[in-house]
């Protein structure tokens, strides 16, 4: 079910890029075909560039799709590598749990202020949500996985 909802939310954000990638390309064309050009594409640009990144960071954590050296890891015995990751997982949770908690008090204080993008105005909140949400979204899959992991470690064989 987790895995469903990350990937769904990684198609948004996909979908977000595409649109604008549209976007930046018809102000382009019609700046080139005519003298019109689309206020505010430097707001919308990176409004869709956040959305998208922060939309696919936990189906990267659910996938485990982030760079990593494991040439040392493989080495240990199965439990003690499901271990470790039981707890590197747990450690990524406690990560985004500081980044969601420090990103919310940003955004209280973006909407407390009434800060707006400096193009086209919009509200600044606009932009934090996104990254609340992936930053939340990935303190869940992080647990997860780190309590899978956990499980795993627990009932593995002791050969790798």
């Amino acid at each position: 079910m987790l895995e469903t909802f990350t990937r769904r939310a990684a198609y948004l954000g996909v979908g977000l890029l595409l649109l604008c990638a549209v976007l930046n390309v018809g102000d382009i064309a019609t700046r080139r075909a005519t003298t019109l050009n689309i206020a505010g594409m430097v707001d919308v640009t990176q409004l869709l560039v956040m959305a998208c990144a922060f939309l696919c960071l936990p189906h990267t954590f659910m996938r485990e799709a982030h760079v990593e050296v494991d040439f040392v890891v493989n080495q240990f015995p199965n439990r003690v590598r499901m271990a470790l990751m039981a707890v590197w997982n747990c450690a990524g949770a406690g990560f985004m749990a500081l980044t969601s908690w420090y990103a919310a008090q940003a955004a209280l204080q973006a909407v407390a202020n009434g800060d707006r993008s400096t193009t086209i105005g919009i509200p600044m909140v606009w932009y934090w949500v996104p990254l609340l949400f992936g930053c939340m979204v990935s303190v869940l899959v992080c647990l997860a996985l780190g309590v899978a992991y956990g499980r795993r470690a627990a009932h593995a064989s002791p050969t790798p």
